[in-house]
Parts: C-alpha cells; sequence; structure tokens
C-alpha cells in the first residue's frame, strides 16, 4: 500500500506540474516559431499564417497586410467557421494556402488539401467570410 500511495504522489505532483507549466507554454509558442505552423508570402501586400498559440487550442488561419516594418492582421479564421459536411478538413491539415484574387472589398485564398480544396473569400473591412466553394 505505501508503494501505491507513494507512485500516486509522484504521478500527481507530475501533473500538477504540467499543468502550471501550460502558460509557459503558450508564452513559448507565441514569442519562437514554435507556434507557427505555416507562414507564406502570398504577394508583395499580404502573407498568410496558420499558428497556435496555445497547446490546448485550436490553430488558426491568419492574413496580414504587411506595410513594411509594420504589420496589420486583417483577417482570422478558425475551424469552427470552415466546418461543414466534411469534418475532416480543417485548417491544421492545410498543404499550402494559395492567393487567388482581390478586389477592394474581398480577398480570396483557397487552402490546398490535395482533394478537395477549399476556395473562401473573405471582406476585408469586417474579416468574415462571404463564401466557401469546395473544389
Amino acid at each position: 500500500m505505501a508503494k501505491l500511495l507513494l507512485a500516486a504522489i509522484v504521478v500527481t505532483f507530475g501533473l500538477s506540474i504540467i499543468a502550471m507549466m501550460l502558460p509557459f507554454f503558450t508564452l513559448l509558442l507565441s514569442s519562437t516559431s514554435l507556434g507557427l505552423y505555416q507562414n507564406k508570402d502570398l504577394n508583395e501586400n499580404y502573407r498568410a499564417q496558420i499558428v497556435s498559440y496555445s497547446p490546448m487550442g485550436h490553430p488558426w488561419l491568419e492574413v496580414i497586410e504587411k506595410k513594411g516594418v509594420f504589420e496589420k492582421r486583417i483577417l482570422k479564421c478558425t475551424d469552427y467557421q470552415l466546418m461543414d459536411d466534411n469534418m475532416n478538413i480543417k485548417i491544421r491539415t492545410a498543404k499550402d494556402i494559395l492567393f487567388k484574387n482581390e478586389t477592394d472589398n474581398t480577398i480570396t485564398l483557397t487552402l490546398f488539401y490535395g482533394l478537395p480544396n477549399k476556395t473562401i473569400t473573405f471582406d476585408k473591412n469586417s474579416g468574415k467570410i462571404i463564401a466557401i466553394q469546395h473544389n
């Protein structure tokens, strides 16, 4: 019984250390490239990245407008915004991010998975999804 109690104490101590390390993992993932799943220059004005700054959170897609040294995030998209009948297609499994076109108010990207791919049209002002097409 004493050995079982000792093992339980050691396991509980180890689990409490892991739980206390979560804020440090978040700091590490956000301040280094470890939280970056994918980073792609779309053109001379935009770049896209798939990031996750939490060991327990889901990754998301960001499109960032390049303005020299300063950059501005113009949209952020999560898996929940892209959910439809095919639950296996998620942002984290995208193999590539392709720039399709841009207008004054919209930007269209294709998340390349192999097949099927998702073409997503975003409103640049609000960052919301206007249309999703499956290719």
